[in-house]
C-alpha cells in the first residue's frame, strides 16, 4: 500500500489495477484530497513531530464482497483515531515528501502554540482545620 502525490482524479471511482502478481492485485484509487482545517494544526504538529510522519489511509470493508475499499486519506492524528474507535481499518502510510513539506508549510503559517499558563495552588485544607500534635503511639 502507497500514497502517490498529485494523481488527481475526481471523476474515477472505481479503482484502476495497476498490478497483479501471484494471485495479488494491487489497485490505484483516485479522487482522494488530503484536506485541511485549522482545529486540526495540533493533530498535524504532533504527526510531523513523529518518528514516522504518516499519511493515514482509512478505509471500509465492504462484507459482500469480503474487500477493503478506501474512505477517507488524512494527516489528522485526531481524525485517524476517531476510526479506530470504532474499529475501521487503518494503514499508516510514509508521508510522501511533498505532502510533508505542504503540511509542514500550512503549520508554520497556521499553528500559534497555546500559552501555558502557570497555575496557582490552591488551599485545599480548611483553615479551620487545626491538625493534632499529639505524638502517635506504639500499639
Amino acid at each position: 500500500m502507497g500514497v502517490i502525490s498529485g494523481n488527481r482524479n475526481a471523476d474515477e471511482v472505481e479503482p484502476t489495477l495497476i498490478r497483479e502478481d501471484d494471485g495479488v492485485s494491487q489497485y490505484l484509487y483516485g479522487g482522494f484530497d488530503i484536506e485541511s482545517f485549522k482545529d486540526d494544526l495540533e493533530s498535524y504538529t504532533a504527526n510531523l513531530r513523529a518518528h514516522k510522519p504518516s499519511v493515514f489511509v482509512i478505509c471500509e470493508h465492504d462484507d459482500e464482497i469480503d474487500e477493503i475499499r478506501p474512505l477517507v486519506v488524512t494527516v489528522s492524528y485526531d481524525e485517524m483515531a476517531s476510526y479506530v474507535e470504532v474499529d475501521e481499518p487503518v494503514f499508516d502510510i510514509p508521508i510522501p515528501p511533498d505532502n510533508y513539506h505542504w503540511v509542514e508549510s500550512y503549520v508554520l503559517e497556521n499553528y500559534r502554540p497555546e500559552e501555558r499558563k502557570k497555575r496557582r495552588r490552591e488551599k485545599w485544607a480548611d483553615e479551620s482545620f487545626k491538625p493534632s500534635r499529639r505524638p502517635l503511639q506504639d500499639g
